[in-house]
């Protein structure tokens, strides 16, 4: 009995001491999306150093957020995306406003997963008027998934109006759990690899790779599938021109495949982007990140997120600005 109590106690003993230390000295450092998942201290001051947490108090958001159908055809200028275009400041958006005085309209729908089903249907349901420019952004691992299954005769789009976001609620007890569990190696959802130059800011994770595991899901792509995202691709871009619409089609990079060079040891390449047909409309933003972290910049994606900092959101805005509308100046 005496055993069985010594060793109840100590293994009280032990556990406690994990959660307190979890509780005091990890929890408080989580930040960043990635950070919600993995539960890597990577520190509060980065994110607000590095991951686009504005003043807003000096910068005001210089896009307008779209809630109403009626509103669209307003702007000569209209984004509809996924995260990326969902961010307020730390948007491209935003910056395409900020930077280029730009009368730019985002619109945002409180499920924001389908964006290039939500632009067909909105398409097919009129919201936009002849000569508009629309900028239809998705996540470069989303793609073909995203394409490959469009329906041309739906006008069903998800309902505008603010991003639902759900509240993070603390539990430290789980949470501690989840931390032991993760730090054995168990079901992770984000991936880590090691880089050979410094390619963040953060003082102790600088050659430190941290994605979303579902990054990888390029692997589970087939031609057939690439094949029909090919052909509702081009098939979006022809309706697009019958009414009159001219729209773009933005593909923001991945976090992995912009660090991918700098990846040390084996690991896979994606060969997704190579399957993007060409079409003057197609801006894959790959490339330009790539150029930008290979000139020295750091932090063009946060170590904590699998978005890119004010760094990356702006070097987009730039980047659809000289391709398609330098020329327009719609303002």
């Amino acid at each position: 009995m005496k055993q069985f109590a010594i060793k109840f106690y100590a293994v009280l003993l032990v556990a406690l001491a994990v959660i307190g230390y979890y509780a005091f000295c990890v929890s408080p450092k989580v930040s960043g999306d990635l950070g919600l998942l993995d539960l890597v201290p990577y520190g509060k001051e980065y994110t607000l150093n590095v991951g686009g947490m504005v003043d807003e108090a000096n910068d005001s958001l210089c896009v307008t957020l779209l809630h109403d159908i009626k509103e669209i055809s307003e702007f000569p200028i209209v984004t509809i995306g996924d995260s990326f275009s969902n961010l307020d400041y730390c948007s491209y958006p935003h910056f395409l406003g900020r930077d280029y005085g730009l009368k730019v309209g985002n619109v945002e729908r409180n499920a924001f997963y389908q964006p290039v089903q939500d632009y067909l249907s909105l398409l097919l349901y009129g919201a936009f008027e002849p000569g508009q420019t629309v900028i239809v952004e998705i996540v470069e691992h989303y793609w073909v998934w995203r394409c490959a299954w469009l329906d041309f005769e739906s006008q069903d789009y998800a309902e505008l109006g603010p991003i639902a976001h759900s509240e993070w609620k603390k539990d430290i007890l789980s949470e501690a759990a989840r931390w032991v569990r993760l730090g054995l190696g168990y079901n992770n959802p984000v991936l880590k690899y090691n880089l050979c130059a410094d390619c963040f800011s953060h003082p102790t994770r600088s050659r430190e790779l941290h994605v979303y595991r579902e990054e990888m899901s390029f692997q589970e792509i087939g031609q057939d599938q690439i094949d029909l995202a090919v052909a509702n691709l081009e098939r979006l871009f022809k309706l697009s021109q019958e009414k009159g619409v001219n729209m773009y089609f933005l593909v923001c990079a991945d976090k992995y495949d912009s660090y991918e060079p700098w990846i040390e040891g084996e690991h896979p390449e994606n060969p997704i982007l190579a399957s993007l047909p060409e079409n003057d409309h197609i801006i894959s933003m790959t490339p330009y990140v790539r150029e930008l972290i290979g000139s020295g910049v750091k932090d063009v994606y946060q170590i904590n997120d699998g978005h890119a900092s004010t760094v990356g959101a702006a070097l987009t805005a730039k980047v659809i600005y000289e391709t398609c509308l330098s020329d327009t100046c719609a303002r």
